[in-house]
């Protein structure tokens, strides 16, 4: 999934969390680990940023290293434990990282990056839907825009008093 819709949904699931903003952190953080890197030095370099898909032939080796450890739920279970054992308390909005993995697993197909949840112990890949399917955007999209407005109906509802005035 994209990015943007990564952060929203994110945002959804842990708005009434204290502290929602840093579930949503980590829940774009293992594309900014990614691509954010790659695009950054594409940015700084002057090449053209790609429009669409890229190539996968094109991608340089860390990008897809890293990717694979940051789309990889075992990863996400010992980087967890690991913090529980340091911090003896466990925060809710590291949960943004495994929700990122769970909708990318069947919003990837096996041809661009196909989300590697099981990495390193498994090779295993789901081929979904792309997230890029026009169609697919459309329906995320609107999704997205009915649970925001389910969200903050009550917002909504004041604002459009003040603006009935």
């Amino acid at each position: 999934m994209d990015i943007f819709a990564h952060f929203f949904w994110t945002y959804t699931v842990f708005h009434k969390t204290k502290k929602p903003w840093l579930a949503t952190l980590f829940g774009i953080l293992p594309d900014i680990f990614s691509f954010g890197i790659l695009f950054i030095i594409n940015l700084f370099s002057g090449k053209t940023l790609p429009r669409g898909p890229p190539d996968p032939s094109t991608v340089p080796q860390f990008v897809t290293n890293s990717y694979n450890y940051t789309h990889s739920l075992i990863i996400f279970i010992v980087a967890a434990i690991l913090i529980y054992l340091i911090t003896k308390k466990f925060y809710i909005f590291l949960l943004g990282w495994p929700l990122h993995i769970i909708i990318d697993i069947p919003t990837h197909t096996n041809k661009l990056f196909p989300t590697p949840f099981l990495f390193p112990l498994s090779n295993y890949q789901f081929n979904g839907i792309s997230w890029g399917n026009p169609t697919f955007m459309k329906i995320n999209y609107s999704l997205i825009l009915i649970t925001y407005i389910f969200i903050f109906r009550k917002d909504i509802a004041k604002l459009y008093k003040l603006i009935k005035k």
